[in-house]
């Protein structure tokens, strides 16, 4: 996942100024499998596969979240935002 987001935000020409890919240490999110935190706005896409790189990339250009990936408060283990907020 994390080459995948790497290769794919320096393909678009944003890995300079614009978004960062970094590993992470646990994000407390166990329940929602591979998971993206985005910040600076603070939500996180659960259940990532590697398919859906290009679109979370498309949604850093456009500053639309996927909200299929973006992970609901009920479904989240500790301070995230929900659908509802985006």
């Amino acid at each position: 996942m994390y080459r995948a987001l790497k290769e794919e935000v320096a393909a678009r020409g944003l890995a300079k100024l614009e978004a960062r890919v970094c590993t992470s240490s646990c994000l407390d999110q166990c329940a929602t499998g591979v998971t993206v935190l985005v910040e600076p706005d603070h939500f996180f896409y659960g259940r990532v596969t590697v398919a859906d790189v290009p679109e979370i990339v498309d949604g850093l250009v456009t500053g639309q979240p996927v909200k299929r990936l973006v992970i609901s408060e009920d479904t989240c283990s500790g301070d995230c935002v929900s659908r509802d907020q985006l």
